[in-house]
This record gives structure tokens, sequence and C-alpha cells, in this order.
């Protein structure tokens, strides 16, 4: 195969019908374009697939158009369109007797038992080597036996068909005979809700839908919240500069199209479609700035989030997403949950990334869809929607202080190959040649490539201050070389391919660089915590590691060009690093140079990060009480540069947050507003002030060395902080 050259992507303007596996109908992340004319994708198609109820009632002529359509236009008469009900499945005849009989007889053999000998029989004394293979059983966990991290001798089998997916790993399925038929006939109440139009609500047949978001009411038609047309296509224009070049979650040309046809006509779009416009809506409120929401769409930013944040979270249970296998709805799940990570407090936004991998392994994508025999193009699709939910969940299970995710042993998906969008297209039927350079990729590649070298140090996560307690020297120097080849790959393979006028790619630059440094910063401050003899040089070169970070942070908040990532940067903290630099300054550390300097840098920390100057987070506030330690407690003759004017904000806000102060006590603005409990949708709209940003305290924390298997936090250190915040808001 030749490589292709990496430019500038260019607009793909046409594309096949999409197909997974066998099936025949629109599937996936990106259902198909029907027209190549770029007129077409502006005026969007207004005639229907089925005729309209009043001419159906009559028995007379429909031309399909409208509402109305020109029969009833023409009577006079009320048009209204409703999607006919699904056909019911046709059944098999039972088979003969006998026929069964020799089926059965057969899978037992398949199986070791010989249907013609006694249950008696059966029995025997297993041998030495029956017992070793007894013993490797049951060391299995989850269908992969524990001498096989790799899952080599996978039997699953994924079903396809109908825009849906089912992936089946399970022996009591397996050894049915017609498996699709089987899981069809588990999934025809499922049908009866997700294919019927949007308008049409049921209740679930699984209440814990219902219960998941609090809301009262399962069933909820959600036509009044749709936008106009033009006020969608201002939202999609929004989520493809501020969010896509981060997730590609699209394969935009088709997707465009998608997004224009549904929004046209809410009405006739499938509560799975429904699902994901709304996730988009949301996405794009989440993005915007307050001031590019009033300029842009002149709605209230607070008031939209809140809108679409209840309109999404009700679409999930009107199509019962608990019981998905449309793949579609994940998609809109794990979006949901990349808008919401900021909002949800860490516990509950774990369980909910729980909730989107098991969808995600029910539909099979923690298995590559080449093993599965999928078309190439929904293996790119499938690659990068995994490999958004992966770092999500790893992320989320470090910043609850479970650290428990998706095991490294139980997926084999590979990353996304390094294409653009118009490289690839539906009903493709070869896998094209991956591009050398910069593509459209490139953000979610990298960031993939941080989660493959947490992959090969998985052994060493969480113990890197242990390898320093326990002098294992070898260890650590695995470490810094696994450090090394990341830098290395970085640079050869991605950013030396890099425009930083182009502004993804500056930000992709800013990772790139930040990510090796970070993880030699996370590597050697274990030492220095547990007070090993530490010479002043390697003092010196921490210190420059952690000023470094600091000015990627702050040249990745400050550049105006990277304002449309902000929903994405203000997540990102250097946590240990800020928290090791106070310490520094608070002992006056021989290494500090300039001390004016320093603090010059952590102004400008606070002021890229503004949460840190609100009330809201127990976290915060134990940064913000140990800057001002850091401050008081530092030498005398540093002190002679003047309080800067936020230790002087700083200084205020505690004293009268202090016990007994008007201000000590928590209210109701301070908590974390955004929990699952607002998502009903009430009558009266949530106030602006009840919006206020809540940002997570760790959120995306280790976004610089990679999302997925972060390092564990060391949770006595941050107890014995937060333990010195007295008079303190805890919510």
């Amino acid at each position: 195969m030749t490589e292709k050259t990496g430019g500038v992507p260019a607009r793909g303007d046409s594309a096949t019908n999409i197909h997974i596996v066998t099936t025949t109908q629109p599937v996936a992340i990106a259902p198909a374009i029907n027209g190549n004319s770029s007129k077409a994708q502006d005026v969007p198609a207004n005639a229907m697939p089925y005729a309209c109820v009043t001419c159906t009632r009559r028995k007379v002529r429909c031309d399909k158009t409208g509402p109305p359509c020109s029969t009833c236009r023409k009577t006079r008469l009320e048009c209204s369109y409703e999607a006919p009900p699904p056909r019911k499945r046709k059944r098999k005849p039972n088979d003969d007797i006998h026929e069964r009989l020799e089926h059965y007889e057969s899978l037992l053999r398949q199986n070791g038992i010989d249907p013609d000998r006694s249950p008696v029989d059966q029995i025997e004394k297993p041998s030495p080597s029956d017992n070793v293979l007894l013993m490797k059983s049951s060391l299995s966990i989850g269908g992969i036996a524990a001498g096989d991290p790799a899952g080599s001798s996978r039997t699953g089998k994924l079903l396809a068909g109908r825009g849906k997916s089912r992936y089946i790993d399970s022996t009591l399925w397996r050894n049915l005979e017609d498996l699709r038929a089987s899981s069809d006939e588990e999934e025809e109440g499922e049908a009866a809700v997700q294919q019927g139009p949007a308008y049409h609500v049921r209740s679930p047949a699984d209440p814990l839908t219902a219960s998941m978001f609090m809301s009262s009411t399962t069933g909820h038609s959600l036509l009044d919240l749709h936008p106009t047309y033009d006020a969608a296509m201002k939202y999609w224009k929004i989520y493809l500069s501020h969010v896509e070049p981060l997730t590609k979650f699209f394969h935009v040309p088709t997707a465009t199209t998608m997004v224009q046809r549904a929004a046209a006509n809410p009405s006739t779009a499938s509560k799975s479609m429904e699902c994901l416009l709304f996730a988009i809506y949301h996405f794009a409120a989440v993005a915007m700035t307050d001031e590019e929401c009033q300029r842009t769409v002149g709605e209230d930013r607070a008031m939209l989030q809140h809108q679409y944040h209840g309109a999404v979270t009700q679409a999930f249970l009107n199509v019962s997403f608990l019981r998905t296998t449309d793949i579609i709805v994940v998609q809109a799940f794990v979006m949901f949950l990349l808008s919401v990570r900021n909002k949800y407090d860490p516990h509950t936004f774990w369980i909910l990334t729980g909730v989107g991998v098991r969808l995600a392994q029910r539909i099979g994508l923690h298995r590559d869809g080449e093993d599965l025999g999928v078309a190439p193009f929904e293996v790119q699709m499938r690659r990068r929607l995994f490999w958004q939910l992966l770092p999500l969940d790893g992320i989320a299970a470090q910043l609850s202080g479970t650290g428990i995710a998706l095991p490294y042993d139980s997926w084999d998906t590979k990353q996304p190959l390094n294409l653009n969008d118009e490289d690839i297209s539906p009903g493709m039927t070869e896998t094209p040649a991956e591009r050398v350079g910069a593509t459209d990729m490139l953000f979610c590649l990298l960031r993939t490539e941080m989660g493959k070298f947490h992959q090969k140090v998985k052994p060493f996560l969480g113990n890197w201050g242990r390898l320093w307690e326990l002098g294992d020297l070898s260890a650590v120097g695995e470490m810094e070389a696994a450090i090394v080849e990341m830098e290395t790959k970085f640079e050869t393979k991605y950013m030396r391919y890099c425009d930083p006028v182009i502004p993804i790619h500056f930000l992709a630059l800013l990772m790139g660089r930040g990510a090796p440094q970070n993880a030699r910063l996370r590597l050697r401050l274990p030492r220095v915590r547990a007070g090993e003899n530490v010479s002043e040089q390697e003092l010196r070169e921490l210190w420059t590691l952690a000023m470094r970070m600091f000015d990627y942070d702050i040249s990745a908040q400050t550049n105006p060009e990277l304002k449309k990532f902000s929903w994405h940067l203000q997540a990102i903290f250097q946590w240990d690093c800020m928290i090791w630099v106070l310490n520094e300054i608070r002992r006056g550390s021989p290494v500090i140079a300039d001390p004016q300097e320093a603090w010059a840098r952590i102004e400008k920390m606070f002021t890229c990060h503004p949460q840190f100057l609100t009330p809201g987070r127990a976290l915060h506030a134990a940064i913000r009480r140990l800057t001002m330690k850091g401050w008081d407690e530092q030498p005398a003759a540093w002190r002679q540069i003047g309080e800067p004017a936020f230790i002087q904000n700083l200084r205020i806000a505690l004293e009268k947050r202090q016990p007994g102060s008007a201000g000590s006590a928590p209210t109701a603005t301070s908590a974390s507003q955004w929990t699952p409990q607002e998502t009903a949708l009430g009558p009266e709209p949530l106030k602006a002030t009840m919006i206020a940003e809540s940002t997570d305290p760790f959120a995306d924390a280790t976004n610089f060395i990679g999302d997925i298997d972060a390092e564990q936090i060391d949770w006595g250190y941050w107890t014995n902080l937060i333990g010195e915040t007295e008079g303190v808001a805890w919510r």
C-alpha cells in the first residue's frame, strides 16, 4: 500500500449507504448521505417515507409531502404523520422432533459428552492433567484465562442488523444454533420503543432507566424543546468548531446531512436520533462562553445548558437507553458524559461511566471490529467511540477514589488510523492506507498514544513512590526509558508535522510536549515526598520541570485561538505540581532563584483557573489556604515584593469564611448543582445563578500524561491537606 501525505483536510462531499456486516439499513455513528449535491445539504428534504394518517384511514393516495400533504390541503383536513408499527418477525416452522433430537445430540458430542452413555458413566476421576486444566479454568476471569491476558482464544460473535449490533460471548448463548433469532426475540420490545417517532413516547420496560436520572416522568414529548432549524445549524457549527476536533465522534460529511434532516423535521426523527441531537445541542451550550452564546444564538448560556441538559436526559429515558443496542444512543451517551464531567460529583460520574462501559460492551465496542468482520468504515467509527469512553472511565475511577476501571486486558480495540474524514466513506470495502502527517485525528491519536504508554507501564502505576522506597532503580530506569520512548514517538510521528498557526495543532504541540515532562515530574516527586536524600541539583531539575508545566498551562489558557477549547482546558490542572511548588516556597527552598517570578506564575495560574477564587469545593479551598500559607510563611525577604492583588483577595475570602462569620455556612449555591436530581423536566426554568460552574477538583487533571490508568492519587496527602482547611464549605 502506498502512503499518503498529510495536509489540510479536504471536505468530503459524498458517501454511500453505511453497512455493518450483513445489514442493509443505515446504522452506526454516521448515517448515509443520499445525495452528492451541496445544494441538497442546504435545503432540507420534506418528503415522508410513509403516507399520512388521514390518507391512510380514507384509503386515498398521499403524495407524502408536508405536513400537510396536498390531498389534506385540498380537502382541508388535519394532516399528521405517524410511523407504522414494526412488522412482526416471521417465525420458522418447528423442525421435526427427530431432527431436533439429532441436532441436540451433535451439540453434546461437540462438547465431549456421549449421549449414548448413562450419566453415571460420565463421572470419571480426573487425571493430573485434568486437574491442571481445572485449575486454569478456575483462574479465568470474564471468559479470558489468567494465562492468556490478551484473550487470544476468544469465540465471541457480533450480531448486527437493522441498525443495531450486539456482542455475544457466553457459553450458554454460543451453544444456541440460531443466535440471531434468539437475540432478535429479546429485542422485539426494544425495537418497538426505539423505531417509532421521537414524539411517540412509552414507559420503558426497565424501571431502572428512570431512576438513573431521578426523573418523575419516563415518557415525555420533547418536540417543544427542539430549536428552530436555523438555531440547530448554529449549534451544529459551534459543535464542529469547539468539540469535534478534540473528540472526532463523527464522520463529518455524513453527520452533517444527518443533523440537517433530523433538525428540519424533528417530529419524524427516531428516538435514538433525538438523543444525539440534544447531546449535540447541550455540548454546544457547554462549549460556548457566555458572550459567545449571546452573540451567536441570543440566549442565556446558563438557561440553555439547563434546558438541553434536561432534554438529553429525558431523551435517554424515552429511548430506554439501558436496554439499547443502538450505537447512536451509545454515542450520544458518551458525548453527554464528556460534556458533564466537570458538573457531576466524581462518584456519580464514575457510576455513569460504568454504565457507558456496559453499553459499549453490549454492542461489542471492546472487541476490535476487524476481528468481528465489521465493514472498514464501521471499524474506524467504532474505534473512535471506544477510545473516547476508555479514558473517561479511567479518570473517573481515579477521581472517585475507587481506582476500579475497565481492566486493560479485557479489551483489544485498536486505536483509530491516522486518517482524514475524506479518506473514509460508508460502504468502502477496503481499509485505506494510513496517512503520514497531521490529520483530523491528530489530537485524539496523541491521547490514545498516552493510553498505550500507561498500558505499557501498568505494573508500576500507583506504586511509583514504592519504587523509591524499595530502591528499585531498575524499575525506575524502565519508567524513564518508557517516557523517552513516548516523547520520541510524539516528536517523530505527530508533532514534526504540526503547524502552530492551526489552533488544534498548537494545542497538540502543548500537550505532546507537556505529557512527557509531567510524567517525569510525577515519577520523581514521590522520592522528594518520602524524605529521601535528594541533591540540590535534582531539586533544581524538578523546579525547572514544574515551572515548565505552569508555562504550558498558561500558554494554552491565554491563547485567544484556543479559547474555543476552554471547556476542555479548564478541566486541566497540575495539582501535584502546584502543591509541591507552594511547599517549596513555604520552606524557602534554595533552588528558588527568583521568588517574584514564581509568584507571578502562581498568580497567572489562579487567573487562568478562576474556580479557585470562588467557593464550592473543599479541595479548591485547600489550595487557597495552602497558597496563603506559602505567602505568609516564606522568608521575610521574599515578601518585600509587596502582596499581590490575588493574595489580598484570597485573604479577604478566607477571613469571611472563618467559623462564626456570616459567610462560614455552606449555602445552596455553593454546592455542586449539576446532579442527576435536576434532570427531570420541571415546569420552572433553572435560574442562572444555579448553573454556577462547579468544576470537578480532579477532572481530567492527568490529561497531559494520558487519561487512562492515571497514577494513584496520594489520598493520605490530600487528607492531611484538607484537614488544615478549617471553616471551609465542604460541598
